[in-house]
């Protein structure tokens, strides 16, 4: 009985001490770049803001002042250099590996957020990203959130037939989502279908013919600043295409889909859902 409490006591002790240590090693960052937009408004969710002293040009400013430090692709290596941060934070699938690589040849800590494919991915990469910084009771709050929201509007639209979407991501070339991108999911929430899920990439190259062939209900144009309303003109032109015949062609703005935090999805699903069934949405 003795051996037993003093083992037990052992064990206390060992996790104790397990904790301690380990709070200690946690590592506070108190001068963070970002390099991606994403990124950016990760920080500001998980109440980091005051320790954001550098962000891209495409980032969401905040409440607080920051340096610009270059763009997505090409960060000012010199403007990094003079804020001396202990932490920059970068994206696999936005940043380049060679800008990443040299900062740190030059001794910098840069954390990579990895490639998502989907919401559950946006999640992990954002709850792993916490840990890093000592905010995973917030994240995991945020990324339950998230999910009720997003399943919140799933349940709504319960009833509604599922509808063939077209991702227009780009005009020129026409570029589209494949099924390696999360935008995939917002599809899923919004009980619609994207028309080339069966393509195995995240972003391909297609054509008009194949467009017109694969006959969406519904055109959506995400606007990142090179599509405007004369590109719903120039699909005007097919008019076999259904989406054409049934006026269902829209503009969304980039910033509610490809910033993809847990929160920023969420709003995505809704802003999707309003635009695709307004009529339910607006309590007609």
């Amino acid at each position: 009985m003795k051996f037993k409490i003093k083992k037990l006591q052992q064990i206390c002790i060992g996790v104790i001490l397990f904790l301690f240590v380990n709070n200690l090693c946690a590592k506070e960052y108190k001068r963070i770049i970002s390099l991606a937009p994403s990124v950016t408004e990760s920080l500001y969710e998980l109440g980091e803001e005051q320790f954001v002293k550098g962000i891209t040009i495409y980032c969401p400013k905040g409440i607080i002042k920051k340096e610009i430090t270059g763009t997505f692709l090409e960060p000012n290596i010199e403007k990094i250099a003079l804020l001396n941060p202990d932490l920059i934070i970068a994206t696999k699938d936005g940043n380049d590996e060679r800008a990443v690589e040299k900062l740190r040849r030059l001794g910098y800590e840069v954390y990579v957020v990895e490639m998502a494919e989907s919401f559950n991915d946006i999640c992990t990469n954002y709850y792993n990203l916490s840990e890093k910084l000592d905010r995973t009771k917030e994240a995991k709050k945020i990324i339950d959130r998230a999910k009720y929201l997003a399943e919140k509007i799933y349940n709504k639209l319960e009833r509604v037939k599922e509808t063939k979407l077209f991702w227009e991501i780009e005009s020129k070339p026409l570029c589209t989502a494949g099924s390696k991108s999360f935008m995939n999911d917002y599809n899923h929430y919004t009980k619609t279908i994207n028309i080339y899920k069966n393509i195995d990439a995240r972003y391909p190259f297609v054509n008009t013919e194949d467009v017109i062939e694969r006959n969406p209900d519904i055109i959506m144009l995400v606007n990142i600043g090179r599509i405007n309303s004369e590109e719903i003109q120039n699909w005007r032109k097919y008019k076999m295409i259904s989406a054409v015949k049934n006026n269902r062609i829209f503009i969304i703005d980039s910033d509610s889909m490809f910033t993809p935090t847990p929160l920023t999805f969420a709003k995505g699903v809704e802003v999707l859902a309003n635009t695709v069934y307004g009529d339910i949405f607006n309590g007609k």
